[in-house]
């Protein structure tokens, strides 16, 4: 099966267009055109961005997406390695001096010793309770407050007025009537956006120029842009931003109290 990045650099290589113009259509740098030809996934941010930004690119050319859809099925996010954990050997000075303050004495001794311990406390507070003494027998005292009662002279009875009839405005909808986060979503370029909440991901799509899109009662979101200077993002109400610049990568994860722009991953 032929790739999709060779299918698309040839059709663009026999369009005669470079790849300043493809990555200035896409909104995009030019590092993740290179990445898109050379089927590099770990060059753009995640699997999600590559098939976006692939579909993007052959819209770009004028290529029918039924030539790429196979082999963007076919892709899989790339693992990377988990580095083993390094293992410290003590010193042998450490291990000494460990062993002089904290002595090797089995824990079955230990135990035995709380369990005498205990034992010899329960005898002396048995022996002890046995003792005659006088008794004290706490008298309880009343502390009930007087009741006061107020008498009141009962309102003239007044004619009742007919009911006024008054506007009724709409009220708007604060954070505290929803919950949780208040996400609002305008885009001035056309932004290619992921979002997920609680493991599961609510939205993946791109917004047009002009176009928003509100999101309500998320406990905490995890937002990727793919244009971060294309975007405008009001969290409950609140503007955040800017973000970044024109084409750039970013993740933003949002909470009700806060926010943190998660630097984009350096390509190696």
């Amino acid at each position: 099966m032929t790739s999709v990045g060779s299918m698309l650099r040839g059709e663009r290589e026999s369009q005669g267009r470079s790849i300043t113009e493809i990555a200035d259509k896409l909104c995009v740098t030019q590092s993740y055109v290179r990445a898109l030809e050379e089927n590099d996934v770990a060059g753009v941010p995640g699997l999600f961005f590559y098939k976006s930004f692939a579909k993007q690119y052959a819209a770009i050319l004028g290529m029918d997406e039924k030539l790429i859809r196979p082999a963007l099925d076919a892709m899989a996010e790339p693992e990377s390695p988990r580095p083993r954990p390094k293992i410290r050997v003590p010193d042998r000075l450490v291990e000494a001096s460990n062993r002089r303050y904290v002595p090797d004495v089995s824990m079955g001794w230990s135990v035995a010793g709380l369990v005498v311990v205990l034992l010899g406390c329960s005898g002396f507070y048995a022996w002890w309770k046995r003792i005659p003494g006088k008794a004290v027998t706490a008298t309880p005292v009343s502390q009930t407050a007087p009741m006061v009662t107020v008498s009141t002279p009962a309102p003239a009875i007044q004619p009742e007025a007919p009911p006024e009839t008054s506007s009724t405005s709409a009220t708007p909808i604060t954070t505290d009537e929803v919950g949780g986060v208040v996400l609002k979503l305008s885009a001035t370029e056309r932004t290619w956006l992921s979002i997920s909440s609680g493991g599961k991901e609510i939205f993946a799509g791109t917004l047009q120029p002009s176009e928003s899109k509100t999101l309500t009662g998320l406990e905490r979101a995890t937002m990727k842009v793919g244009n971060a200077g294309g975007i405008e993002v009001r969290v409950n109400g609140k503007i955040i931003g800017p973000l970044g610049t024109r084409g750039q990568v970013l993740t933003i994860k949002i909470t009700p109290q806060d926010f943190e722009i998660v630097p984009p991953r350096q390509v190696l």
